[in-house]
């Protein structure tokens, strides 16, 4: 394995030869690629100095590794279909919650600088323990059958559950939601999922999505309308 060299080196390129080395992909045998944790953290110099070019630059290339580690771990993990649909859906959904952690969290970030492997690993684990408890919740919910007569609530609230409640209807509901997200995956382009994944589900501001996807503010404000319009032209019909 090649010896890395200084971020000051990295941090000297400029744009062109830092596109350049960012497209290398043999990460064991060339000694021109650049480590996980340098373009994190040449990402995070390219933050705070608010170079929009050079944030561009690199947070495009770590979302592109940060989507083939999410793929690898899914895959490994067998996620895919037993937790999630398909391996596009949970790599996109792994590597939002990385993202989130790596914007969030300042012990994340410089986890992350030092050693990404295992910070991914660490936050990777962490989602997928979530998935299994969230499983494991709707199963135990799917499968209460019997009730405790000290325990049978007011007939009004008993009708409150039986309409909201009933392991048919929660099943209803997961089936829903399983249906409107293959569909959205199939009607958007993948930077309007994230985008809109990113926006109304884990309540990312504009400016922090712009940065993750590798564009400008004005990008996102376009993937965001584009994913509205057909959303709503799908489901509003």
């Amino acid at each position: 394995m090649h010896t890395s060299e200084a971020d000051a080196a990295v941090e000297a390129l400029d744009d062109s030869a830092l596109r350049a080395r960012l497209a290398r992909k043999d990460w064991r045998n060339d000694p021109l690629f650049i480590r996980d944790e340098q373009v994190f953290s040449q990402f995070r110099v390219a933050r705070a100095r608010d170079d929009k070019a050079r944030i561009g630059l690199l947070a495009e290339a770590l979302n592109e590794r940060l989507l083939e580690h999410s793929r690898k771990f899914a895959l490994k993990m067998r996620m895919v279909p037993g937790l999630i649909d398909n391996p596009r859906r949970a790599a996109l959904e792994i590597a939002s919650c990385i993202w989130e952690h790596l914007l969030a969290s300042a012990s994340d970030a410089a986890h992350a600088e030092k050693a990404f492997g295992q910070f991914f690993k660490r936050r990777a684990l962490d989602f997928f323990k979530g998935l299994l408890a969230k499983k494991r919740k709707l199963q135990s919910s799917l499968d209460t059958e019997d009730v405790d007569e000290d325990e049978v609530p007011a007939t009004d609230d008993l009708d409150e559950l039986k309409d909201f409640n009933t392991p048919d209807l929660l099943a209803a509901r997961q089936q829903e939601f399983e249906r409107v997200n293959s569909r959205l995956l199939e009607i958007l382009t993948q930077k309007e999922y994230t985008t809109y994944t990113l926006l109304k589900v884990d309540n990312w501001q504009v400016q922090e999505v712009a940065a993750a996807l590798g564009v400008t503010v004005k990008s996102v404000n376009n993937y965001k309308r584009s994913a509205l319009a057909k959303i709503d032209k799908e489901f509003k019909q």
